[in-house]
């Protein structure tokens, strides 16, 4: 991954990682650089959205970069005075983690949450992408599908069956509880299955979705195969998948490194402990714990094109949060955000 950022920033890095692999995991210690790092990621994220700020964003955050190793350096001092017990040690399994985090995260939504903040959120998605005609009296699948907002939302466009599959057994079961309250009667149902093997017919599909999940995979191609395989020729396929290799890659990723070693409950715990709102504490358990492979957009359309996909145009996400480069207008874009979200729409061929 080609980044778009001052090489300072990787020897910062270096300094930080070798500090924080002598930190202590005691429950003082852990909670203040979690708040800390909450902090910083909410910090960062104002100077990156701010896209009418012509300073460069890199001196600002390389100061506060510099101002984090410091401040390891002074709760590791703190050890000694506190009595806390320990925080539980961690061996991080990307499969195994990331089941567990995704499930705990997406069942947080109360029903109107779910209705204004994730409905909401893919109902506007569709309209401004113009992909309402590739839906209606379509057959839908969502690989990945989480509680079954994307779907959920295509029922509203008309589409005549849809079919979610996810790994987590909570995230499928809020699924089907929130679709009895406002779907009862639509032909949509979710599973608890693999996306390497979905156990759905072939070549059965008009339309498929990867949002956000094969990044998070350890086998990507395999997950691309399966979708291919369900999938009718000439059918589209929504994906969106991390780019990389700007600001707020280098500092989501440093900030899970430096956590990666303590328990993720104690984490989340101290995320939601804060009083931001559900979609926020989502939004920070998730780039505050899970692993993204980042990626760029030639990359991903060489690897589909191998599989049989035919790339077609680029999405937008439509919300101030959303960095998707050909629709954010920013001088500093790619040291912010380097490729961008990568949000595609392509076809089986």
């Amino acid at each position: 991954m080609k980044y778009y950022i001052n090489k300072k920033f990787f020897l910062l890095e270096k300094k930080i990682l070798k500090r924080i692999s002598t930190t202590k995991n005691n429950k003082l210690i852990v909670k203040l650089l979690v708040n800390k790092l909450i902090f910083l990621t909410l910090k960062i994220e104002n100077i990156l959205f701010d896209h009418n700020n012509l300073k460069n964003p890199q001196i600002i955050i390389k100061k506060d970069i510099e101002d984090l190793y410091d401040f390891i350096c002074e709760i590791n001092k703190l050890a000694k005075f506190s009595k806390q017990e320990s925080v539980k040690l961690q061996k991080f399994s990307r499969k195994k983690n990331h089941k567990k985090i995704f499930q705990k995260l997406w069942v947080n939504f109360n029903l109107k949450q779910f209705k204004k903040e994730r409905l909401g959120r893919y109902i506007k998605r569709i309209k401004i992408n113009n992909i309402a005609n590739l839906i209606k009296n379509k057959k839908i699948v969502d690989f990945g599908c989480g509680h079954g907002n994307f779907l959920m939302s295509a029922l509203l466009f008309g589409a005549k069956e849809c079919v979610g599959i996810d790994y987590g057994l909570d995230t499928i079961n809020y699924a089907k509880m929130t679709k009895q309250k406002l779907f009862p009667k639509n032909n949509l149902n979710f599973f608890n299955r693999s996306v390497y093997k979905s156990k759905l017919k072939k070549k059965y599909f008009d339309f498929a979705i990867q949002n956000g999940v094969f990044h998070h995979l350890d086998d990507e191609n395999k997950a691309y195969k399966e979708v291919y395989r369900v999938l009718k020729t000439n059918g589209y396929f929504w994906v969106y998948t991390d780019g990389g290799g700007g600001l707020r890659d280098f500092a989501r990723d440093l900030f899970q490194k430096i956590l990666l070693k303590f328990d993720n409950d104690f984490v989340q715990e101290n995320i939601r402990s804060i009083g931001l709102s559900t979609n926020k504490e989502y939004h920070l358990g998730d780039g505050l714990s899970a692993r993204y492979r980042h990626t760029s957009l030639e990359d991903i359309k060489k690897k589909l094109a191998k599989l049989g996909f035919k790339f077609i145009r680029q999405l937008q996400g439509g919300f101030p949060t959303d960095f998707d480069y050909p629709f954010v207008s920013d001088k500093h874009f790619k040291a912010k955000f380097g490729t961008g979200d990568l949000r595609l729409l392509f076809k089986k061929i």
